[in-house]
């Protein structure tokens, strides 16, 4: 209900488009992310704005999350990405990415204004990723048992753009 009250907002993504997109931030896996960033805060301001911030951060009984909370859960992830792509800027060989070890930002899934906010930051860091190899190769970090001990899986910024993307879209659907 709150994101059907909101469609009429959301369906209007101009407002959001701050530069055009050229080079490394026209691949696939960069476009798909940008994308996906727009949405996060465009969905914030959307539900800020028909419904106001209780609603956003109100947990939906048959979820058991927010919309708020499937918003930060998948910026979280985001910023693992955007680190990974400002460590390579800054010369790192083989940045680990640990989305079950990220640090997570509760105040994301209350303030929906925040989250747009933050959702525009990690956009610009995204799409000014030129001079970035998208092969570059990358560790993705996962628990994959009860161990404590993370998995270290060789995989590339380019595999992980495109799984933040991916894991993006499936929040926005639960969500809505």
């Amino acid at each position: 209900a709150i994101m059907y009250r909101a469609a009429k907002r959301f369906a209007t993504p101009q407002r959001w488009r701050t530069r055009r997109l050229s080079g490394w931030s026209t691949t696939p896996e960069v476009a798909a992310l940008s994308a996906c960033l727009e949405r996060h805060g465009l969905i914030a301001e959307a539900v800020l704005d028909s419904c106001g911030a209780a609603a956003f951060a109100d947990a939906c009984p048959a979820i058991g999350a927010s919309v708020g909370a499937h918003l930060r859960h998948s910026l979280e992830h985001v910023q693992c990405c955007a680190t990974a792509v400002e460590s390579l800027r800054n010369g790192s060989r083989t940045p680990i990415l640990n989305y079950d070890g990220r640090e997570r930002d509760a105040e994301l899934e209350r303030d929906p204004a925040y989250l747009a906010a933050r959702s525009r930051e990690l956009l610009n860091g995204i799409v000014d990723g030129d001079g970035v190899d998208l092969d570059a190769e990358v560790l993705a970090a996962f628990a994959l048992d009860a161990s404590g001990d993370d998995a270290l899986l060789p995989s590339t910024l380019r595999r992980e753009l495109a799984f933040a993307a991916h894991h993006a879209t499936h929040h926005f659907f639960v969500a809505g």
